[in-house]
């Protein structure tokens, strides 16, 4: 008997489908796991102002303390997705919310900076490891045609996390003082993650090529799919292959080095921008004349306009072409450049930032999809998980460029300038990564190997 005919190709069967309700469900669970994602990493931004009255320090001195966070996240994305592509996306999500649940939830008994410090890197590791096995797994259970849109939508949660963490600081905070805000960003992940032990599935691809067998993937399917004919006798199968070594080293192997570094590149340099200007952008405005309430509410338009910007970069990239991501980094090089040149008119001020959030933050959300879709499933947390954790360095320069480039008392619109140049460097990477992808191509060679169409 051909035993191939009762053979179903996982992959194929998810990459044609459309939308459908389990898909939606995924995305849900997921989205709901960044919004706490998101709302944990801003609580310490929306308490500072109390936690140094409080603890009568300087702002200066505070800076630790918004560093070390960021630094637990480059070590928990790093490390967090080479966990995931041994014990599972699902398994990996759910250590990282509980991780950073219960160290948010201990840092409202903090009782001074050193323990604050301590408490947000450790907070940090499962920050960081939560996010690329998220989106590892919405990758892996995404239509093709909808790869890219599913990632980003999934990531909206984390900027309505963090918006929700101000106006719930702001509510919190005068009635219960800055404890509360911990209390709630570790209560609330840990029902999360109860709740999502429960409904969000594993990767039937991880499960298929680490653990050897389908088990109960073969009634899922049957559930998700029932017109593809699934039955007991039906063997799942995906075309890939687990290949021995540590994992980090297979994102330099079989020709994907340049793509890697290349990715690499594109992260760090879209971080520098964008955490240049979230962070600066108040401070630069008012220095103009504009009262800081207006200005905060000017630069609130940077991520309004990033949200328009990831939906927008992400449909586009998922008709099959990198080109919308070259587009995104000029354009978004162009409108930081103008910020400086039109501040004496606050209404073009406000269209600028608007635009250049949009090309700014959307070109994150566009990364962030190539990054999951660009590596085989037995390295694809890995590679998400370098690619974001490496780009923790660009947020970590970005604060950091933009003192010193304040610092020298420039002229407004050439510290805009100096604030493109980044930009400009991650449109050269992209459209080098679109080179390869189009070599790849005309070599006949799996696009997982360079950029991923699995």
């Amino acid at each position: 008997m051909d035993t191939s005919a009762r053979q179903i190709d996982v992959v194929d069967l998810i990459d044609k489908s459309g939308i459908r309700k389990f898909h939606v469900n995924l995305i849900f669970w997921s989205f709901l796991i960044m919004v706490v994602d998101g709302f944990d990493l801003q609580a310490i931004g929306y308490v500072a102002p109390s936690l140094i009255k409080a603890w009568q320090l300087s702002r200066a001195s505070f800076g630790i303390a918004f560093s070390a966070g960021l630094v637990g996240m480059m070590i928990g994305a790093t490390q967090g997705g080479s966990m995931g592509d041994r014990w599972g996306r699902k398994r990996t999500v759910l250590a990282g919310v509980v991780c950073f649940a219960l160290f948010t939830l201990v840092t409202a008994g903090a009782t001074g900076l050193s323990s604050l410090v301590v408490l947000r890197f450790l907070a940090g590791i499962g920050l960081g490891c939560a996010v690329p096995n998220a989106i590892a797994l919405n990758t892996e259970y995404a239509p093709k045609k909808y790869r890219a849109t599913m990632v980003t939508v999934m990531f909206l949660g984390y900027t309505i996390g963090a918006a929700l963490g101000g106006a719930a600081a702001a509510l919190m905070i005068p009635h219960f003082g800055w404890q509360s805000v911990f209390v709630l960003g570790g209560v609330a992940p840990l029902l999360v993650a109860v709740l999502c032990y429960v409904y969000l599935p594993e990767s039937i691809r991880f499960q298929i090529l680490r653990r050897g067998g389908p088990g109960a993937m073969r009634a899922h399917l049957q559930k998700w799919f029932p017109e593809a004919g699934i039955t007991e006798d039906s063997e799942l199968v995906v075309h890939e292959e687990v290949k021995a070594g540590m994992s980090f080293t297979h994102l330099f192997k079989e020709n994907r080095a340049p793509f890697t570094v290349l990715l690499w590149t594109c992260f760090i340099a879209n971080l520098i921008t964008l955490h240049f200007i979230a962070n600066w952008l108040p401070t630069v405005i008012e220095s103009t004349g504009i009262p800081l309430q207006r200005a905060v509410i000017v630069t609130s338009l940077f991520q309004l306009g990033g949200t328009l910007g990831g939906i927008v970069i992400s449909r586009l990239l998922d008709r099959g072409s990198l080109m919308p991501l070259v587009g995104f980094f000029g354009a978004a090089a162009v409108m930081i450049a103008s910020i400086g040149a039109v501040n004496n008119s606050e209404s073009m001020l406000e269209v600028v930032v608007f635009a250049a959030g949009l090309f700014v933050v959307g070109t994150q959300f566009g990364l962030n999809a190539l990054a999951g879709s660009s590596y085989p499933t037995f390295i694809r947390a890995t590679g998400v998980g370098w690619a974001l954790g490496i780009g923790r360095i660009g947020s970590i320069l970005g604060p950091m460029v933009g003192g010193i480039l304040i610092a020298l008392k420039l002229p407004l619109p050439q510290i805009f300038l100096y604030g493109a140049i980044p930009m400009l460097v991650g449109c050269v990477a992209s459209f080098m990564l679109l080179t390869l992808r189009r070599k790849a191509i005309q070599r006949g060679e799996d696009l997982t190997v360079v950029a991923g169409s699995h």
